[in-house]
């Protein structure tokens, strides 16, 4: 009885981690100027260092604070569609997270700027 309940249990939890994914489904990374004029980035009020989506989120870069054009650029391959190097459009780059999971490093800069580099990660 004992082995049917551990099987159970170990059942359930390989179903419920597959169904863990769930990080809201919309992400904002705010984008704006630092005081050299190197972009900063915030996530959820913190650090976007390292911001993990899921499989189907919607996932944009939103500038604050100025008028500036900013390119997004994926290194080994983008966590999205379409092409890994995204131009700003009024402030805003949008795409929707279609990916393998791992950590997708890119950088992120402001015309003529050396980039930064942070990462998504994909559950």
């Amino acid at each position: 009885m004992t082995a049917i309940v551990g099987a159970a249990l170990a059942l359930v939890g390989t179903e419920s981690k597959g169904q863990t994914c769930d990080h809201g489904g919309n992400h904002t990374i705010q984008v704006s100027a630092g005081p050299g004029g190197e972009p900063q980035l915030s996530y959820r009020g913190g650090s976007a260092e390292s911001v993990r989506v899921c499989n189907g989120d919607q996932l944009q870069w939103v500038l604050t604070g100025s008028d500036r054009q900013f390119l997004v650029s994926f290194f080994s391959g983008a966590p999205f569609e379409g092409a890994a190097e995204r131009g700003s459009s009024s402030g805003v780059v949008a795409v929707q997270i279609s990916a393998a999971q791992g950590s997708y490093a890119y950088g992120i800069n402001f015309e003529g700027d050396a980039p930064m580099d942070p990462e998504i990660i994909v559950d």
